[in-house]
């Protein structure tokens, strides 16, 4: 479940690189804008409206077969992140922060057992240090 529509071909061109096609169920979105998500942070009525439409778009996904929903974003996921045992029509909203913070420890503990680190290739490698620069003086 994306921010906006306009980020949809993004999620789909992702579960297709990662494998996860036979996977997936689809890819919905609601139709809100940052200024939104930012009000919902403090505004108890803008929250809920923004949960209700969240929850409108994810019932298909759910008809479909989905059981577990990724608020795919950062405001999205840690806008619900507030919400405890948060399900819809029996499908597990992720709570992306605590899995987040979950694999932060997993991986600093595989680095304290075994001393491998993350990986720096393909798709995470490195920038060349050119090229950091180049970002750094673009600030």
């Amino acid at each position: 479940m994306t921010i906006n529509p306009v980020f949809i071909p993004w999620h789909r061109d992702q579960i297709i690189r990662l494998g996860l096609g036979q996977r997936a169920v689809g890819v919905q979105a609601i139709s809100t804008q940052v200024a939104t998500y930012m009000q919902a942070f403090e505004e108890e009525k803008v929250y809920q409206q923004v949960k209700e439409e969240f929850r409108q778009q994810v019932l298909p996904l759910v008809e479909g077969g989905a059981e577990v929903i990724i608020p795919a974003g950062g405001l999205p996921m840690l806008l619900l992140a507030r919400e405890n045992d948060f399900t819809i029509e029996g499908a597990i909203v992720l709570n992306g922060i605590a899995v987040v913070v979950a694999m932060a420890e997993l991986a600093l503990k595989l680095y304290q057992l075994t001393g491998v680190a993350v990986s720096r290739q393909g798709t995470f490698a490195k920038a060349p240090p050119e090229a950091i620069q180049e970002f750094l003086a673009s600030r």
